[in-house]
């Protein structure tokens, strides 16, 4: 199987995302409601910062969670992913206002990952 890439939204309003991946190197993210692969890359949009600034890569499933101490209210239970970082993008060429050439709305579609808006997704790409 092919490996994809995604965009997540990470929420800082519930997790502290970033510093999860500057001091641990990895965030979990949880299994329930994705169908992520082992190898599949992995953007974030930070929902402070409204932009994507992580790249990350998944390297476990089934997983307990390992960011416990970085959340601001109680840590889901769930199943997680492992996600390693790679790189932290720190320009301004990838916030949400440039997204609209690429077909993305924003608003209740950064609750799930998107994975097949391809243009948008090759963009992200280009720019890291």
């Amino acid at each position: 199987m092919k490996n994809k890439t995604r965009l997540a939204f990470a929420n800082e309003k519930k997790c502290r995302h970033a510093d999860a991946l500057k001091e641990q190197g990895f965030i979990s993210w949880t299994m329930y409601r994705n169908r992520f692969y082992i190898g599949d890359i992995v953007y974030l949009f930070m929902s402070d910062d409204r932009y994507v600034r992580f790249k990350t890569v998944v390297v476990e499933t089934d997983c307990e969670r390992g960011d416990t101490a970085y959340w601001i209210i109680s840590a889901p239970k769930y199943k997680t992913y492992k996600l390693k970082l790679i790189a932290e993008y720190e320009g301004d060429e990838l916030g949400e206002e440039v997204w609209a050439r690429y077909g993305f709305k924003g608003g209740e579609s950064l609750e799930r990952t998107v994975c097949n808006k391809i243009d948008l997704l090759n963009y992200i790409q280009s720019v890291f």
